[in-house]
């Protein structure tokens, strides 16, 4: 029963999120219109608190997103492989990210931008979790990440630190002039 109220909780959230995001300053290149695709690096511990010593967790994820609200919100999928519970196992689910803040120099655009993310992934070892994050992508080509999940059917904690690449980058069209 307590599973079905955390859902309850995050759709709403989520509702919030889109509700409120507002028109940012013309000059933001952050959250362009557009795909964005990571290849993650993943690394941290299972935990349950109560027990020592915690699990080791590494991956490797792909997560392509797509911009919904331009400059505010990008969903998608996360699917990869993780190395947990002493097994190989794919991991698979949608996530989202929704820009806080902006960081920009007058002469050079898109320096970084602070994200929050939330993700639900499932296991192909019986793993069901359901977390959020902290993520700095900086000039739009990398990603450092900070996430906490909780493993509602196997009761424990994830605690990673994530290191992606941006696989491929939007280009913008410059105009051809005929001569």
């Amino acid at each position: 029963m307590q599973n079905l109220t955390n859902y309850r909780m995050f759709f709403p959230v989520l509702l919030l999120f889109c509700l409120t995001a507002r028109s940012q300053n013309p000059d933001d290149t952050e959250f362009r219109k557009g795909w964005a695709t990571y290849l993650k690096l993943d690394n941290g511990v299972i935990s349950n608190f109560h027990s020592a010593p915690d699990l080791y967790v590494g991956g490797l994820q792909l997560n392509p997103q797509i911009t919904v609200v331009e400059h505010k919100l990008r969903i998608g999928a996360t699917a990869g492989f993780v190395y947990a519970n002493k097994k190989l196992a794919g991991l698979f689910g949608p996530s989202v990210a929704f820009k806080l803040k902006s960081f920009n120099l007058k002469n050079l655009a898109g320096l970084a931008n602070l994200q929050l993310i939330a993700e639900h992934n499932w296991g192909t070892e019986k793993q069901q979790l359901v977390g959020a994050g902290i993520g700095l992508e900086l000039l739009q080509k990398a990603i450092f990440l900070f996430t906490a999940h909780r493993d509602y059917k196997l009761n424990s904690w994830w605690i990673q630190a994530h290191v992606g690449i941006r696989l491929k980058k939007n280009k913008n069209k410059v105009p051809e002039f005929n001569q």
